[in-house]
Formats: structure tokens, C-alpha cells, sequence
């Protein structure tokens, strides 16, 4: 399977060249779509340099303003699967806290897989420089996703996560609700529901961000708190 890794961007000058050039150090021919949503700190022009410089590898997208990761995401993957030489999609974020060197075993894991999560707790608690608090949200956030939506997973809140084209075409990007965070248990949830798709899961050490600021904030969590909820009476 030919692989391209979707990194959507706002404000991350400071990491976006080093997490290209961590992606292309990886085994297996990765490209990128980096995707920005009219970042001001320069962000989309940097990453037209990164394009010039490895033509055919890094490709753009450029949009017109910031609506959310969900929306980066649909954008991103509807550009993907109109360029039918890509059969493996994966997705990132651009700060570095998911490390390339895990793309590889995702590629591996979706010769069995449909779908593929990277999971922070597949095997106990696997994050780095996240104070208690963080933690127990973000531990909460995935026992209550469970709770809510019946899926099995370990962790279905996470967003390093990998996809056949035919599982990501299956989904309905174009019936998406979610603009924040919530995209990322949106997009699992409704593969989850299509049963003729598998989704495996992967165990990865999360490491919070070094440089720049979390786009995390109080409406993007009741966002998900409700989605959820929103979800599940969907789905039913």
C-alpha cells in the first residue's frame, strides 16, 4: 500500500519542519498533506517551502481560515481520496507529541486492519510530561466514550490513527457533525458501526508538546461531552 500522512496545522512553525522531515526518514515511503488553516504565524508558507523543496512528497492544502481540527480533517482526507494513488491514510498531529517512528507498525498492522488507533492505553498509562490532571481527563474522557458508545477500544479519543482508503471512503466525511476533537471518536464510531470493517489497535507513548500552544479549550470538551451523547442516539 502506497501511505500519505494527513497533518492538519495552525500556528506550528516552530514544529512543522521537523515533524516533515521525521516523516520522511521512515521506512516505507511516506508522503504528506499538510493541511493549514490560514496559519498567521506563517505556518502555510513554510509549508509551500517544504513542498518546493521535496516536490511530489509534501503536497498543501491551503484554507481560508480556522474552523476546527474536525474540519482541517474532512478537507485533508477528501483531498486524499481524489489522488487514487494513495491506499493508506494516516493521520497526526503536527507538535510532535505522535512520533513518526511509529508509522512503520501502523502500515504493518493494516495488512490485518481496516483501521488503526494508536492507543496511550492499550498497555496501562503510556504518556509523557502530562501533569495528573490532564491525565485523569483524558483517562476519563476515554472510560466515559466506552461507557457511552459500547465501543471496546482502549482508547477511541486518540488521533494517531490509520485507514485503508475503502474504510475512510465508507465513513461519510461529507455527514460529518464534529468540529473539534470530537472528530476524532466521530470517524472511529462510524467505521465501528459499518461491521464489515475490522479496527485493530497499536500501543504508542504520547509526549505533550514541546514548543507552542495546545489548541485544547473549554468549548471543544462540552463539544465532545454532548457529541457523544449525540452519537450514540444516531446510532442507534
Amino acid at each position: 500500500m502506497k501511505p500519505i500522512v494527513v497533518v492538519p496545522t495552525y500556528n506550528e512553525i516552530e514544529n512543522l519542519e521537523r515533524i516533515v522531515g521525521l516523516i520522511r526518514e521512515q521506512p516505507g515511503g511516506f508522503h504528506i498533506l499538510i493541511v493549514d488553516d490560514n496559519s498567521p504565524d506563517g505556518t502555510g508558507r513554510l509549508a509551500d517551502e517544504l513542498s518546493s523543496r521535496y516536490p511530489d512528497e509534501v503536497h498543501v492544502l491551503h484554507r481560508d481560515r480556522k474552523e476546527g481540527l474536525g474540519r482541517a480533517y474532512v478537507a485533508g482526507f477528501g483531498q486524499v481520496l481524489q489522488m487514487p494513488e494513495y491506499d493508506a491514510i494516516l493521520q497526526m498531529d503536527a507538535d510532535l507529541s505522535h512520533d513518526p517512528s511509529y508509522l512503520p507498525e501502523f502500515m504493518k498492522h493494516l495488512e490485518t486492519f481496516d483501521m488503526v488507533l494508536g492507543s496511550r492505553y492499550l498497555h496501562g498509562v503510556n504518556v509523557l510530561n502530562w501533569d495528573f490532571k490532564r491525565l485523569l481527563l483524558s483517562k476519563g474522557a476515554s472510560l466515559y466514550v466506552k461507557l457511552i458508545t459500547s465501543m471496546p477500544y482502549s482508547d477511541a479519543t486518540g488521533g494517531f490513527k490509520a485507514w485503508r482508503r475503502e474504510a475512510l471512503n465508507a465513513i461519510g466525511l461529507d455527514r460529518m457533525f464534529s468540529n473539534g476533537y470530537l472528530f476524532q471518536i466521530e470517524t472511529t464510531y462510524r467505521l465501528h458501526r459499518i461491521k464489515r470493517f475490522s479496527i485493530g489497535e497499536i500501543s504508542i507513548v504520547f509526549r505533550d508538546r514541546d514548543l507552542g500552544r495546545s489548541k485544547i479549550d473549554l468549548p471543544i470538551i462540552l463539544e465532545a461531552i454532548w457529541g457523544v451523547i449525540r452519537l450514540r442516539i444516531a446510532g442507534r
